[in-house]
């Protein structure tokens, strides 16, 4: 299946196994020939119809976009080595225009084939002295920026590509589709339920974008500024959508799901943050609609193993996020106390009815995380935000200083050796570099439950909450959360003493309070305190594989 053919004879393009022909990397599809390249004009004019079965669309424009160049250039300089005609090259510019449009990258030469571009040349002086080098240079500014914006997308669909590998994403193209197609239904239940309420019946327009407009969403998700445009004319990604979806208004209602940049139609991460904006009280405030769609999704979803489930509320009005069925904890994330390097706060219940607690004794011993949790999980990035604010830090201090100022503070809280070797392990990895700030927070001594007494008030009884304290936690997407615990010799044996008899009745504590906690949703993971004692090169390195293979099975997908 090529673009170009032989007149007398096809010949087969090599396998990917098979050698290329050099100097020609850019001209995959295209057959070579004794007496050189035939351009297969009925091809061509197959992609300019749709996209190809077995040539990816980028892969075909860059592909065409090459070879128009270069037959432009050669036809405006020496004329020898041409390989397509003018009705060839007039196919050629058609088709690469159309799989360009379906790319969203617009290109539009003021000229259709060799003859046109000639009277452009022409008009535009480029016919006397010197005129060689403007056509190359005119030539050059038309198709350098779409092969620039061609690599990009190339660029992000290996991106997509390898975090679908990495991440096991399990959301169907069948899925997908089903999301689109459903939606009229989901709109006659809507019309159906005010109808017999008595209130007044519109149509409703379910648009992902809601009461907002497409580009006011997406800054919700994306930063728009930072993103590349598929348009030339414009620098950035929301010029560009300003542009097509508000001025012109020329984009299909569906695109987004097909737009590489965003990476709804192919991460499951992004699809279930996406759909889950879509539900948001200010995108969506329609409650009834809110519903009716929450339920479509999840009897979608629940297909491939995922739900929307209600991590918060904004006015009384819910807000969403994605997880697993059956993964990940329930319940809202109210606040975080972790941390405490003195005397143990005193918790005590402010208001019973809302369950708001206060810290009144002991609260400058601890931290207090109490923003609302976003459906990533704990990034560092909002634990450093947070940080920021509570210290004053200068705005001018940098993420790597104001990262080590709250890594000493964390440091003070860690009660042992062990602890502080993983923890130094994980900071090392992913805390303390300039590019990491989007990675999960790990997050020391968290209070889980609080008993008011001490044990000695108890008479040395053990409190009837289990687990106190979790020695790490991490937050992650879909409502995951990872506990960490590194086992020093009293979670096993009685007394410290070295030689301390094993105990059975503390082993079964433990493993009781391990299994009340994954029933809760949480995971639990175990470290010897001896196993972190050994060689710390070793050591660190055995802990940073863990985290690697941690974060590689809760993907923490970053916009």
């Amino acid at each position: 299946m090529t673009f170009a053919r032989e007149r007398s004879q096809v010949v087969k393009w090599p396998e990917d196994n098979e050698a290329m022909p050099p100097g020609n990397p850019f001209l995959k599809g295209f057959s070579q020939t004794p007496n050189g390249t035939i351009f297969d004009s009925a091809r061509v004019e197959q992609l300019r119809k749709g996209p190809l079965a077995d040539l990816a669309d980028v892969d075909a424009a860059s592909a065409l976009a090459r070879l128009s160049w270069d037959e432009l250039l050669d036809y405006g300089t020496e004329q020898k080595n041409l390989r397509l005609d003018n009705a060839e090259i007039a196919v050629a510019l058609r088709a690469l225009r159309a799989v360009l449009g379906r790319l969203r990258i617009v290109f539009d030469p003021p000229f259709r084939d060799q003859s046109g571009f000639r009277q452009y040349w022409k008009s535009r002086g480029m016919s006397d002295a010197g005129g060689w080098a403007k056509r190359r240079d005119y030539l050059t500014s038309l198709f350098e920026p779409v092969l620039a914006q061609l690599e990009t997308i190339e660029d992000l669909q290996t991106e997509h590509h390898n975090n679908r590998d990495d991440a096991a994403e399990q959301i169907t193209e069948v899925t997908r589709r089903r999301l689109l197609g459903g939606l009229d239904a989901v709109r006659m239940k809507i019309m159906n339920e005010l109808t017999e309420t008595g209130a007044p019946v519109e149509r409703p327009d379910l648009f992902w974008w809601g009461t907002l407009d497409e580009v006011a969403f997406l800054d919700r998700l994306y930063n728009l500024d930072q993103m590349p445009s598929s348009d030339p004319r414009y620098a950035t990604a929301r010029l560009d959508l300003i542009q097509h979806c508000i001025n012109n208004d020329d984009y299909p209602a569906d695109w987004i799901y097909r737009d590489e940049r965003f990476g709804i139609g192919s991460q499951d991460g992004r699809l279930l943050r996406f759909l889950a904006e879509t539900l948001h009280p200010v995108v969506r405030p329609e409650q009834v609609e809110v519903r009716h769609l929450r339920a479509f999704y999840n009897s979608v979803l629940a297909h491939d193993g995922y739900e929307l489930v209600a991590v918060g509320q904004i006015s009384g009005a819910p807000i969403f996020s994605g997880r697993r069925i059956g993964g990940g904890v329930s319940g809202t994330m109210k606040n975080i106390i972790f941390a405490a390097d003195g005397p143990k706060p005193k918790i005590v219940l402010g208001d019973a009815v809302n369950n708001d607690i206060k810290i009144v004794r002991n609260a400058e011993n601890c931290l207090v995380y109490d923003r609302p949790l976003n459906p990533e999980g704990l990034t560092w990035a909002d634990l450093l935000s947070w940080w920021r604010d509570r210290q004053s830090l200068p705005t001018e201090m940098s993420d790597l200083d104001a990262g080590r100022d709250l890594c000493n503070r964390l440091w003070r809280s860690l009660s042992s050796k062990p602890e502080q070797v993983l923890f130094r392990a994980y900071a090392q990895a992913y805390l303390l570099r300039e590019d990491t700030v989007r990675c999960p927070a790990l997050i020391p001594q968290v209070y889980l439950h609080y008993d008011p007494q001490t044990r000695r008030q108890r008479g040395g009884k053990d409190s009837v909450l289990g687990r106190e304290r979790m020695d790490f936690l991490l937050l992650l997407p879909h409502s995951t959360r990872v506990v960490l615990e590194v086992d020093g010799q009293q979670h096993y044996a009685d007394g410290m003493d070295e030689g301390a008899a094993a105990s059975p009745h503390r082993y079964s504590k433990m493993a009781a309070e391990d299994r009340a906690l994954r029933l809760k949703g949480y995971e639990v993971y175990r470290f010897g305190g001896y196993e972190l004692t050994r060689n710390e090169t070793s050591v660190t390195a055995m802990l940073q594989d863990f985290f690697e293979a941690l974060l590689a099975k809760h993907p923490f997908t970053v916009s």
